[in-house]
């Protein structure tokens, strides 16, 4: 997977930007617009690379399929609404949301509280200041992440933990790969935006579980 992207693009943004640090921002992020930092290239539906988790009671409570309509993260004052599914393009890579007030979920993947890892996708900033994913960074393990759903279910996870990948060594299995469990991937860009190149250096990812 060392080679899997290729002309990756950044969350958004420019002004002058100075070094954004992941769970950590120096300044506003002001300017000439660019695409999410996430464009992964996936040549195949990312559901391949089981993990170690165990199948548990969280199992028996896994949701059917229904596509997430908003998503509700209390801690940080997040409320949004989703856009329409996510794909790939031509090119393999993936889709990023048109709207920086709203999130995208990757369509090839399980709907948020089935069985696997759903994935959803949003902007850290754009050229009127901070996104819809800005303040992801403060997440902390054990804060609650809500997810309604199409069906009129909401399903609540937990965050277990939170982690920061160079774009240049992205885990695409790690993030994307199948799980046995119902989990939830919450992916936006960190680190330092490089202005010339119109890309940030990291992804922010959070990873969370179906709560019991």
């Amino acid at each position: 997977m060392a080679n899997v992207f290729k002309n990756i693009r950044a969350c958004i943004a420019n002004r002058q930007y100075q070094k954004v640090v992941a769970f950590a921002v120096a300044g506003m992020v002001v300017g000439a617009l660019s695409s999410l930092g996430i464009l992964f290239l996936l040549k195949e539906s990312p559901q391949q690379a089981p993990t170690s988790e165990v199948p548990s009671a969280t199992t028996s409570v896994a949701f059917s399929r229904s596509a997430p309509t908003r998503i509700s993260i209390p801690k940080i004052e997040v409320e949004a609404t989703f856009e329409k599914p996510l794909g790939l393009k031509e090119d393999k890579t993936i889709e990023v949301p048109d709207s920086y007030t709203q999130v995208g979920w990757y369509k090839n993947g399980p709907t948020p509280g089935e069985v696997g890892a759903a994935v959803v996708l949003g902007h850290v900033d754009s050229y009127k200041g901070p996104a819809v994913f800005w303040p992801l960074r403060k997440l902390e393990a054990g804060d609650e992440i809500e997810i309604t759903r199409e069906d009129g279910s909401v399903a609540v996870f937990t965050v277990d933990s939170l982690a920061r990948y160079s774009q240049d060594d992205f885990p695409t299995e790690l993030v994307y790969g199948s799980t046995d469990t119902p989990t939830l991937r919450l992916v936006t860009c960190t680190g330092t935006y490089d202005k010339g190149e119109e890309k940030y250096s990291h992804n922010l990812v959070v990873y969370a579980s179906l709560k019991q």
